[in-house]
């Protein structure tokens, strides 16, 4: 076998372990997002003699802009050491996106087949393991609990027996379950582009890991997933006006989140009984956190404000009208547009609203083929920011630019492969 071979073996192997280590541990997104960057970036050097350092895109000039801004509005936060290391992790997180993208798009097709092969690799057998938890009741898990004290919850979310961890909250599993659900589209993107020998059976492979999405407890992994299918479905009807209705939605979810999460509070949805526990809790989160952005409403209360003004009052805030729910801003502020709003003001919602508007324009620009995938991982990724997680969370944020990374792996072999087609069509029409 030759050396380029045993080459984009080793970067497929390599790219199928940082896929299982995301979907299984999600936390360490960070770290997987630095050391990924060593296949593309070392072919790169390999073909060009140089590291991959091209001219920034505009997505990378609204994320160094908006690392600017952030960097001055740290400096007022109500919790100025965890807010430096926010935007310290931004800041690599950044760097890596434009050193891998830099190194993907001056790669040849071999390399991009190899890493997408990876992609689906790692997919495959995390999204296994994942469903198998899922039927199971996450008996992996809780048997690495009962081995591994270190490892176990808080005793509020787990139940102990004879020293064995015999249950555990599924909370625990909604990273799990974001990093799958945000990883499906690139993953289906990159099944397809691997060719179309055996393409029906790479599909099927993804079926366990699209039924541990539906069937785990994260309700809004599972909203996300089934807002992408539809777009991903309806888009090939109509690409243009979906491209439409895809930016003005990425507008106007921006521009109302504040009066619809202050709409939601004051009409007092939280004593809904049709909502789940967890979305009546974050109806007064938002609430809460709406009424706070009229203090600062252009350059915001700055950055993490929000979880260290929780932990400050969480204890001793009032509670909201007719329920248990304590007034605060939580933990996590479970949405990241109204977050956006209350920690870097007006000034941070336009940064935002930019950036995805860069994304889509970037998106329209892609192969045909590929762009229902890539709208489909945008939708994906906008949807889970709107009800989970923190903003300024490392993992979360470094998740959004792998997966980012992920699919212009998948658009660039598409690419690679159109213009190949187009020169086959041009020497045969000139023979």
């Amino acid at each position: 076998m030759s050396r380029r071979r045993l080459a984009l073996l080793a970067t497929t192997a390599w790219t199928a372990s940082g896929i299982v280590l995301f979907v299984l541990v999600p936390l360490i997104c960070p770290a997987l997002l630095l050391l990924g960057a060593a296949a593309p970036a070392g072919w790169y050097r390999a073909h060009t003699g140089r590291l991959p350092l091209e001219a920034p895109s505009r997505v990378t000039l609204i994320l160094i802009l908006a690392g600017a801004y952030l960097a001055i509005n740290a400096s007022w936060s109500l919790s100025p050491g965890s807010a430096r290391l926010a935007l310290a992790a931004l800041l690599l997180i950044i760097i890596a996106v434009h050193f891998t993208m830099s190194a993907l798009e001056g790669n040849d097709a071999d390399v991009l087949r190899a890493i997408l092969a990876g992609v689906y690799a790692g997919m495959l057998i995390g999204g296994t393991v994942m469903f198998f938890e899922t039927l199971s009741d996450h008996w992996l898990r809780r048997t690495l609990m009962s081995l591994v004290p270190a490892l176990r919850p808080k005793p509020a979310d787990m139940l102990l027996e004879g020293g064995r961890v015999v249950f555990i909250q599924h909370h625990l599993m909604n990273r799990n379950v974001a990093a799958m659900t945000l990883l499906f589209w690139p993953t289906m993107l990159a099944a397809v582009q691997l060719g179309r020998r055996h393409l029906y059976v790479r599909l099927a492979g993804l079926f366990p890991a699209a039924v541990a999405i539906v069937g785990s407890g994260h309700a809004t992994s599972k909203v996300a997933f089934i807002g992408a299918a539809l777009v991903f479905a309806v888009f090939p009807l109509s690409p243009r006006v979906m491209r439409r209705l895809l930016a003005a939605g990425w507008i106007a979810g921006i521009a109302l989140v504040v009066p619809m999460a202050t709409l939601a509070y004051q009409s007092q949805l939280y004593l809904s009984p049709w909502l789940v526990h967890s979305a009546q809790h974050r109806i007064v989160i938002w609430g809460t956190t709406s009424r706070l952005i009229a203090k600062a409403p252009l350059l915001g209360a700055g950055i993490d404000t929000a979880r260290a003004l929780n932990e400050r009052y969480r204890d001793d805030a009032p509670f909201a009208p007719g329920s248990d729910f304590r007034m605060t801003t939580g933990a996590h502020s479970h949405n990241v547009y109204l977050q956006a709003w209350y920690e870097a003001g007006l000034v941070g919602a336009a940064l935002m609203c930019a950036l995805g508007l860069a994304v889509l324009v970037s998106i329209a620009r892609m192969p045909p083929q590929g762009q229902p995938y890539l709208y489909a991982t945008f939708v994906t990724g906008a949807l889970l920011g709107g009800a989970s997680f923190g903003l300024w969370q490392p993992w979360f944020m470094a998740a959004f630019a792998l997966t980012g990374l992920l699919a212009a792996a998948g658009s660039g072999l598409a690419a690679r492969s159109q213009a190949a087609g187009d020169v086959s069509a041009s020497d045969s029409a000139h023979p």
